[in-house]
């Protein structure tokens, strides 16, 4: 049986019974409810399955979404102004330069995701608790959710930190209450440590039973992220300055990573204790601890790094959490490669595309584009040069704006172009999104069949090394380091220090949704770069760059709408409520 077929079979189901089923007590809808849990796979699909279905583009490749929040804020990408495109408003330059109290629709629209999966995750709880002593098969989904729950607490701690934690779908507005950041991260770590032996040792990443699904692995990947970010996440926000610890001192431009402040945010790591699998650890410790228990379930890295990425990678060993995503059945739209690529190479290869986002200076820095020190990822995760044009159609196009040949130019990539820039540079300026392959069979556009990548096993050696390092342990950090680089046959690193980890995070997770809360962690999310900096030049509809001396833009504002719906809760201090 195809599994995407089946599992699409059964969230069509669901739409169809939810619309039926009430929990109001009248003769139809007891009947109705009765006939929706009658079997271990109708519950399933009236509880489990119906939330899975919504999860959609909200964590990766929607125009707005939780990838937005953690890539185009941080040094690694941009979206230009290209003198009339991607002006928006300024929202995108105002994301890049940390104006954040603008840009308010991404906010909300991240927000309501989240908790649009909360809620529904609620609300097949309540109803779960209902059918347990009839069903025990119900007890099972219980704890998948909880643990879907977490996951989307998690994001919602990281991002907006101070947020309500809501249990149940009978809890009106004016009962919900906002929790400190340290609260939800007690929250997160207690439900999936007490869902953990309860959850499938099944492949998440791996077309079957529990594709796309919480597993054992999944729950242990979100832990080692909490536990990694733990100095930062037990922080509560009771002024301006309370993450000052976490703001950079680096003016030059570089960002680099200071060894010192990474030295307080270690002993801040070594005196948090996390208890998992009933023993308590250091924030650290915990790290290394849920990194080995992956090892244990069979991860590993992937024989081919770009392998992770192509059409058919429901079969990776790598991948440990994935949004599966087809042409024909999940049709979950993705925005990020047709944003980034120029529309007459897209064109060129049967494809659409925005000429839109791009990478960095500081990430071209940072893989040595142009140098003999080139990184071997430069060119699976970007388009540069002219080297699609022999790979994909063996003949040039046109740059849209003059005569010349559409060439990228990583290095010439701005904030915004000024009116009389070179036309030329205006549409081909910076390096573009490449890593996911491109989906030749897809009968839809943006519609692909890459699975798309929440987390992997690559990610995690090299938390696993950082966590090292923290401790001490630079030998072994730097083997964990050196595991990654052999794989695309990277000359090893012979010595390490903190910012050589930040660097190989980039090369290694660049578009995957995890730089900003790198930053944050390494003190770097406040400094300026290359790229941005005070004065730098920007579309009139945007802020200034905002260089904040404080640390509050380490946590976004909560959106205008929801501190309207709930005057329960108040503005992330730092932000005008």
């Amino acid at each position: 049986m195809n599994m995407k077929k089946y599992i699409f079979t059964a969230l069509l189901a669901s739409a169809f019974l939810a619309v039926g089923c009430s929990l109001d007590e009248t003769p139809e809808s007891k009947f109705s409810e009765e006939e929706a849990f009658k079997s271990s796979t109708l519950i399933y699909v009236n509880t489990v399955a119906n939330v899975y279905s919504a999860i959609g583009g909200g964590l990766y490749g929607g125009t707005d979404c939780v990838h937005t929040l953690q890539e185009f804020t941080s040094d690694a990408t941009m979206l230009p102004g290209r003198q009339g495109d991607w002006v928006d408003g300024g929202k995108w330059q105002n994301l890049f330069l940390h104006n954040f109290e603008s840009s308010v629709d991404t906010y909300a629209s991240v927000w309501n995701h989240l908790y649009q999966i909360i809620g529904l995750c609620n609300s097949s709880l309540d109803k779960l608790e209902q059918f347990v002593n009839e069903n025990p098969d119900c007890q099972k989904y219980i704890y998948e959710l909880r643990a879907l729950r977490a996951v989307y607490y998690y994001y919602a701690m990281d991002l907006f930190a101070q947020v309500p934690i809501v249990t149940s779908s009978q809890v009106s507005t004016s009962e919900v209450a906002q929790s400190n950041r340290s609260e939800v991260f007690k929250f997160v770590i207690s439900e999936l440590t007490e869902c953990l032996p309860f959850l499938s040792e099944g492949k998440s990443q791996n077309e079957g039973e529990y594709f796309g699904r919480m597993t054992k692995a999944v729950a242990y990947m979100c832990l080692a992220k909490c536990a990694l970010n733990a100095p930062v996440y037990n922080i509560d926000n009771t002024s301006a300055t309370s993450y000052q610890a976490f703001v950079g001192t680096d003016l030059s431009g570089e960002n680099i990573a200071s060894e010192e402040l990474g030295a307080r945010v270690s002993e801040m790591g070594k005196n948090i204790s996390i208890s998992v699998d009933g023993t308590s650890r250091n924030a650290w410790e915990t790290v290394i601890y849920c990194v080995e228990q992956l090892e244990s379930l069979g991860y590993r890295l992937q024989g081919n790094y770009a392998d992770n990425f192509v059409v058919a990678n429901q079969s990776s060993v790598e991948n440990i959490f994935v949004r599966p995503n087809d042409d024909k059945t999940y049709k979950i739209w993705d925005a990020n490669l047709m944003r980034s690529l120029h529309y007459n190479h897209a064109g060129a290869i049967g494809y659409s595309g925005w000429n839109g986002a791009c990478a960095t200076l500081k990430a071209m820095d940072v893989y040595g584009y142009g140098t003999e020190n080139e990184d071997p990822r430069l060119r699976i995760n970007y388009w540069v040069d002219k080297d699609y044009i022999a790979e994909q159609t063996g003949a040039p196009v046109n740059d849209g704006a003059t005569d010349q040949d559409l060439e990228y130019e990583p290095l010439k990539t701005v904030v915004d172009f000024p009116a009389g820039a070179d036309a030329h540079d205006v549409k081909c300026a910076g390096a573009r999104f490449k890593k996911y392959e491109y989906d030749k069979s897809s009968t839809i556009q943006g519609d692909n069949n890459n699975d798309l990548v929440i987390w992997r096993y690559g990610d995690a050696v090299l938390m696993k090394a950082e966590a090292q390092y923290r401790l001490g342990n630079t030998a072994a950090a730097l083997d964990g380091v050196n595991q990654i680089r052999a794989r695309v046959n990277a000359d090893p690193r012979t010595s390490l220090v903190l910012n050589d980890i930040l660097d190989e995070r980039m090369l290694e997770l660049a578009w995957e949704g995890t730089r900003r809360q790198d930053q944050v962690r390494f003190c770097t999310f406040t400094q300026p770069t290359a790229d941005r900096y005070v004065g730098v030049w920007h579309n009139a509809s945007a802020g200034d760059y905002n260089n904040d001396t404080q640390g509050y833009t380490n946590v976004y504002p909560i959106p205008y709408s929801v501190l309207n719906l709930n005057k329960n809760l108040s503005q992330n201090p730092g932000y005008a409520n």
